[in-house]
């Protein structure tokens, strides 16, 4: 059987690092969702010891002392088991996965010392295989202690590890697996938890790989590593890696190529220069590259791929205007169509539009600088996303429909399941690989943020899977995928009440507020893209997020009036 990766995966991580992708400020003041701030995803590989127990401490102290050494990077917890009783000690399954809890909780202990309390609050959840998943609720966890020759010692630890935020920014780091979007033609982050530290840190990544993609995303994605394919020897973390694997069987060009590229998006966090692939021992010479792949190969399935002349557009007056200030080329710049929202292809070849009016809103689509045609009608629509490698637009009908159009076919109403009554859908947002959606659900005011998984099969598509992105926000108005983990948002700051830019990684694990200077704190609509400077409208204006100032478009001129921003894709 396959080995998983359980004893140094299955933990949480210190938050993403969050700036310099999207134009986005490097001293943005983080906020604690399940973790703390970090200043990298680097992993040190230095140990943090944890102090073993005292003589002569209290029960409150003991919990207090065990909660602390199970902060420790060093696996199996051999200081942590210390608080312990023997047969406790021995029965303690710390690898099953983590409950993170804030950082302030209480410990109170009963008069005669044999039982502690712990009272706190659980903010997310960690499981066996590392999956992050946010969480809101009350922790109460009693812990009965026993005198052990002298000393109080813990006879009941919860299975798993129960860990404060501020714990992990020393002991856990965070790293994507990657599998590949339904097209094979891009590839897909799987944000999963890893004990820093790792001396096996390549052989973890490779075995949680070939395992298969999170319960979320296992709808949505695709992998070339098939039930039989396992490792034949362990794979070590050196400049120049190589993983022999059994089970490939015959492969083709094309399938060998999307395997490499899956190994080779995964291993490069590891600055691993060079791959090379055997098949029960055999070198596998890969079509195109041969028998070494190199680190930079297969960019070609870059999720964050932006076309060099791709510019953010916006809208004045039903006119679609670029970021530069000029009006887009053919009709839809002139505002012949008066919309109202609009978005475009990544290459900018197709131009999707909704114009309203009081009787009601139509759905445009046609060339970029062409005429469009009318293809739905509805009372409403959302603004337009494209599902890049589909070719596909999405929108919203009626706040509850959610409708695809595929290039050159008919609409198509996709099912949608998981999101029971939580109310209507107000945004929709595509992941540039066409995977994921972005969702703000519910009434104006009390709107919240889901991620949602697209499933295929076959002609079917359904959006399903429905997570609530955990964070002490309220009212969402706008989201935009920064990169392919990373979402863009306005959402109101619970503290001050005021309407703000902010940074959420994709799963919800990591918040960060955003540069606000000079952003009016009613921006009603919000842009971003990979390398791109993140667009913002605000009381009729357009503004440009220049460093940690939000300015005009085009420095030394005022501002341009304008609303719904996009980037292409």
């Amino acid at each position: 059987m396959r080995r998983r990766a359980a004893a140094t995966l299955a933990v949480l991580a210190v938050t993403l690092s969050l700036s310099g992708c999207v134009g986005i400020p490097e001293n943005s003041d983080p906020v604690p969702v399940a973790v703390v701030e970090s200043d990298s995803l680097d992993d040190t590989g230095v140990q943090i010891e944890a102090l073993a127990p005292k003589p002569g401490q209290q029960p409150d102290e003991v919990v207090r002392g065990f909660l602390a050494a199970s902060a420790s990077n060093v696996r199996s917890q051999p200081v942590a088991r210390l608080y312990l009783t023997e047969t406790a000690a021995e029965d303690w399954a710390d690898d099953v996965g983590v409950t993170v809890i804030e950082r302030n909780f209480s410990l109170i202990p009963s008069p005669d010392g044999t039982e502690v309390t712990l009272i706190g609050r659980i903010t997310g959840r960690i499981d066996g295989n590392g999956v992050y998943l946010g969480a809101e609720e009350e922790l109460r966890q009693v812990l009965r202690l026993r005198l052990v020759g002298g000393q109080w010692r813990i006879d009941n630890p919860p299975p798993g590890v129960l860990l404060r935020v501020d714990d992990f920014r020393r002991a856990y780091v965070q790293y994507n697996l990657y599998f590949l979007d339904p097209t094979g033609s891009k590839v897909v982050p799987d944000p999963r938890y890893f004990l820093s530290g790792s001396v096996a840190r390549a052989n973890s990544l490779v075995e949680e790989l070939l395992d298969g993609p999170s319960p979320f995303l296992a709808g949505a994605v695709t992998t070339e590593f098939g039930p039989d394919v396992e490792l034949r020897s362990n794979v070590q973390e050196v400049r120049d890696v190589e993983i022999d694997l059994t089970g490939l069987e015959e492969r083709s060009p094309a399938s060998l190529e999307r395997l490499s590229a899956q190994l080779i998006w995964t291993l490069k966090q590891l600055s691993i220069a060079q791959l090379t692939l055997r098949s029960d021992g055999q070198l596998v010479s890969v079509p195109g590259v041969g028998g070494v792949q190199g680190a930079d190969d297969w960019q070609s399935y870059d999720p964050d791929f932006v076309p060099a002349d791709a510019v953010g557009h916006y809208l004045d007056q039903g006119a679609v205007w670029t970021d530069e200030g000029r009006r887009m080329p053919g009709p839809a710049g002139e505002g012949t169509y008066a919309l109202s929202s609009a978005g475009a292809s990544a290459e900018q070849t197709t131009l999707a539009g909704v114009r309203a009016s009081p009787s009601g809103a139509t759905l445009l689509i046609g060339s970029y600088g062409g005429a469009l045609s009318p293809v739905l009608t509805g009372q409403s629509f959302s603004a337009p996303t494209w599902a890049e490698p589909t070719q596909e637009v999405w929108v919203v009908r009626d706040g509850n429909e959610v409708v695809r159009v595929p290039a050159g076919a008919p609409p198509q109403v996709v099912t949608v399941s998981d999101l029971g009554d939580r109310g209507s859908i107000r945004a929709l947002q595509m992941s540039r690989d066409g995977t994921r959606a972005a969702v703000i659900v519910g009434a104006p005011g009390a709107a919240d943020l889901y991620i949602a998984r697209v499933a295929r099969t076959g002609s079917t598509v359904q959006l399903s899977g429905f997570i609530q992105l955990a964070t002490p926000l309220r009212d969402v108005v706008d989201v935009a995928w920064a990169t392919a983990t990373q979402l863009l948002l306005l959402a109101t700051d619970p503290a001050d009440g005021r309407n703000k830019p902010w940074l959420v990684s994709v799963d919800g694990a990591a918040l960060t507020a955003q540069a606000q200077e000079n952003l009016p704190e009613d921006a009603s609509g919000i842009a971003a893209a990979p390398g791109r400077p993140a667009l913002a409208s605000a009381v009729g204006s357009m503004y440009r997020l220049d460093g940690t100032t939000w300015t005009t478009l085009v420095r030394g001129l005022p501002f341009f009036p304008g609303t719904a921003p996009f980037y292409p894709g």
